[in-house]
């Protein structure tokens, strides 16, 4: 049973194949000096086998994990440094193992074969660290499966909600990375018009609304599909959307590596589908789809990173795809359909 304070099993099982895979490492060393030994040969032999094994459960419940936890901001490009990195090593030595098992069937670990082998197994325990370290960096500089975090970010995000009630302005904030936030306030529908770039179709109309005190973006999406952009280029991206679709039936999508209306990476929602995928010279090539709870307000969520890309539903990962970055482009969302659909807040960051 995993205790309720820890999201995944993967922390108990990360530990074993590294403890593994070096104590291998270390055994191939004394045979060095105990050759005719042929316990320790075999001792080596299981080692290096069953740490590789670990390294398949470790990779698999790495891959479980991180669609347990909220991963935003900088700590993006290092999960997928961290996922990548896993993968290199788990194919490392796997293959490393396979090579070990031949040369002692075949009895080639003679003369000079065994300090080779035994470099390159020193090279697999590098990677090993590397890629520790980068799992150790999201735990304790970037805080990913923390708890206290979490629910701090959580109370961060509702404040800077109230805040947006007592704000005179409705303007968008930029940053010096290009990053920018947008939250709702009196007069954003001047603001839509004023800030933003709107490409595509302009059949669509805004009006500024208000809930309990929280404002909101009123949005009435045309037929045709609506590009609103803002800021500058960016590569990697972390982006957001606080939104209500209870009376709105049609596609909105947050978008990011905008070229022009043919080409863009997005984050689609119609109906209760949420996808992702990119569209190329006109072609659209979907990477990925769940399903979501579409009721009442929620938020959506997208990072793309060194070709990964994570779609999310108030913090839950929906679909987790993989494909080949596309050249920097804006940021911003679309919209297309019958209805309306309020937004309270929209954010991009560069990550």
């Amino acid at each position: 049973m995993i205790p309720d304070w820890i999201p995944n099993i993967h922390p108990f099982i990360v530990h074993f194949p590294i403890a593994l895979l070096v104590l291998a490492v270390l055994f191939d060393a004394a045979r060095l000096f105990f050759r005719q030994q042929d316990w320790l040969e075999k001792a080596t032999l299981a080692l290096y086998a069953t740490g590789s094994l670990g390294l398949i459960a470790s990779f698999w419940s790495g891959r479980q994990a991180v669609d347990t936890v909220s991963v935003t901001g900088n700590a993006v490009p290092v999960v997928t440094s961290h996922e990548d990195w896993a993968l290199y090593t788990l194919i490392y030595f796997l293959v490393f193992t396979g090579i070990r098992f031949v040369t002692w069937w075949k009895q080639l670990e003679k003369g000079f074969v065994l300090p080779v082998l035994i470099v390159f197994a020193i090279g697999g325990t590098g990677m090993l660290w590397h890629t520790g370290e980068l799992g150790a960096k999201l735990v304790y500089k970037h805080g990913v499966a923390v708890g206290e975090i979490d629910r701090l970010q959580q109370q961060i995000e509702t404040l800077e909600r109230d805040l947006s009630a007592f704000r005179d302005e409705a303007g968008p904030e930029i940053r010096d990375d290009g990053s920018w936030i947008w939250r709702i306030g009196p007069g954003a529908d001047d603001i839509l018009s004023e800030a933003f770039t709107i490409e595509g179709s302009s059949d669509f109309t805004a009006d500024a609304g208000s809930t309990d005190g929280t404002h909101h973006l009123n949005v009435q999406a045309g037929d045709e599909a609506s590009y609103i952009l803002f800021g500058e280029f960016m590569s990697s991206v972390d982006g957001r959307i606080e939104l209500n679709t209870e009376e709105f039936e049609g596609e909105i999508a947050l978008i990011h590596h905008y070229q022009d209306p043919s080409t863009y990476q997005y984050l689609r929602l119609n109906g209760s589908e949420l996808s992702q995928g990119q569209l190329i010279d006109g072609s659209d090539k979907l990477l990925g789809s769940g399903q979501i709870d579409n009721t009442g307000w929620y938020t959506l969520r997208v990072t793309a990173s060194s070709g990964h890309f994570y779609g999310y539903r108030n913090g839950q990962t929906i679909v987790h795809t993989h494909a080949d970055d596309l050249e920097p482009g804006k940021t911003g969302f679309l919209v297309r359909g019958e209805g309306t659909v309020r937004i309270r807040l929209v954010e991009f960051s560069s990550v």
